[in-house]
């Protein structure tokens, strides 16, 4: 079972965010050519989801125990 007393870091460091956004914006873009859709929309839901995955793996990699935690 997770420990429910963890706290997480919201500081996020840009640094790293234009690869992110640019490697998300041309595989949206790809995949909307190669289905025939609009390349602006499929590059923002790709970045988007670029985003979001990188979002979640940060967090899960920043956790951190409370300080005052009970176990």
């Amino acid at each position: 079972m997770k420990n429910l007393f963890k706290k997480q870091n919201t500081e996020m460091d840009f640094s790293n965010l234009t690869p992110i956004i640019t490697s998300g914006a041309t595989a949206g873009i790809a995949i909307a050519n190669h289905l025939g859709k609009n390349p602006q929309t499929g590059g923002l839901i790709g970045v988007g989801l670029s985003l979001l995955v990188t979002g979640l793996i940060t967090a899960l990699d920043e956790e951190t125990l409370v300080e005052n935690s009970k176990n």
